[in-house]
C-alpha cells in the first residue's frame, strides 16, 4: 500500500510521463526523475530553477519579513513590477527566467518605498 501511495503523489515527469521516484530524506520528501526534482510533490524542476528561485526568495522575503510590508502586500508589488496577476505571482510557480527577475523588482520596490 505504501508503494501505491508514493505513486500516487509523486509528481509525472514532464520529460518521460513517469512517476517521479520518491525518497524521504532528513530534510523531507524528495523526488527525482530525468534529471529534475522537487520536494513535498511539487512539480519537477532543473536545478537551475530551483537555485533561481532561492536567490528570488533571498531578495524578496525580506520584504515582507523584516521590512514595511505584509507578505501579501509585498507579493502584490511584486505581481505588478513582473506584469503577472496575483494568483501567478508566487516564487514556487515562477520558471526560471521570471524567478532570475526577482531581485531588480525587489529593488525597483524599494526605491518607490523610500
Amino acid at each position: 500500500m505504501t508503494q501505491i501511495a508514493e505513486l500516487l503523489d509523486a509528481p509525472v515527469c514532464p520529460r518521460c510521463g513517469n512517476p517521479a521516484k520518491t525518497t524521504e530524506t532528513k530534510y523531507g520528501t524528495r523526488h527525482d526523475c530525468c534529471g529534475l526534482h522537487s520536494w513535498r510533490g511539487k512539480p519537477l524542476e532543473t536545478q537551475a530553477t530551483h537555485d533561481a528561485r532561492k536567490r528570488a526568495h533571498a531578495a524578496f522575503d525580506p520584504l515582507w519579513k523584516h521590512g514595511p510590508l505584509s507578505r501579501g502586500r509585498a507579493y502584490h508589488l511584486l505581481a505588478r513590477k513582473l506584469g503577472l496577476s496575483a494568483a501567478d505571482c508566487h516564487i514556487s510557480l515562477m520558471d526560471e527566467g521570471t524567478a532570475l527577475l526577482v531581485p531588480d523588482a525587489v529593488m525597483q520596490i524599494q526605491e518607490d518605498l523610500a
